[in-house]
């Protein structure tokens, strides 16, 4: 199903270890970590940086927002693929993309917090008008086919890009944070159920199709 592969964000040798290098510090401590910094955590001479990446900003759109973005948009062509080859029913095509997303950012959790710390902390306006701006070309796409999908089932929002936005940072808080509010991982409620919940939650829409599953309904957690 195209849907169901993950995507992974680039490896590779020297300019690898940098992106790699960089995801990690820019998470740690944001947009502030310096060039210098990341090519010590690299193990690579300050020069090669800008050699690969020409400034701390490319740099982060390389180790960070592309990888993320891509992510999303490769996901995005494959909902539209299942649509076009009838694989499932429409429902099931935004449920496969929601649960691959959250296998991206679960694998991927360095870029997540990345692009929290850039959003929430930079003082870089430049660099954050250029991500917000990033960010909203890719989703353009998705919203009119969500607003599409709307449409065939007969439902209207007021705003169908609100709609997924909530659905992506649902998704995102649910992948990087919820993990963190419990005092153990085996206390963790399993995937299934956490996305038993946030779909309900944020496309009611859907929730009568949601089939709950083993644990929901008495508590029990599973992983």
């Amino acid at each position: 199903m195209a849907t169901g592969r993950r995507p992974r964000a680039r490896r590779g040798t020297a300019p690898g270890l940098i992106r790699d290098a960089a995801r990690q510090l820019f998470a740690e401590r944001g947009y502030g970590a310096t060039t210098r910094e990341i090519a010590e955590r690299a193990g690579v001479s300050h020069e090669l940086i800008f050699r690969y990446f020409e400034s701390k900003e490319k740099l982060f759109v390389e180790a960070v927002l592309s990888p993320l973005l891509d992510a999303i948009g490769e996901l995005h062509r494959g909902w539209l693929d299942d649509v076009s080859q009838g694989r499932g029913s429409e429902r099931e095509y935004i449920i496969r993309f929601a649960t691959a997303f959250f296998d991206f950012l679960t694998d991927n959790r360095a870029i997540a917090q990345a692009m929290i710390r850039l959003l929430a902390d930079s003082d870089d306006d430049e660099v954050v008008a250029h991500v917000r701006g990033r960010i909203s070309a890719t989703l353009a796409p998705m919203e009119a086919s969500l607003e599409e999908y709307l449409s065939r089932i007969g439902m209207t929002v007021p705003d169908p890009g609100l709609q997924l936005r909530q659905m992506l940072l649902s998704i995102g808080v649910a992948a990087n944070i919820l993990p963190f509010t419990y005092d153990s991982d085996d206390a963790v409620p399993g995937r299934d159920e956490v996305f038993y919940v946030v779909l309900r939650s944020v496309l009611p829409m859907w929730g009568q199709a949601l089939e709950a599953p083993d644990g929901a309904a008495t508590g029990r957690r599973r992983r």
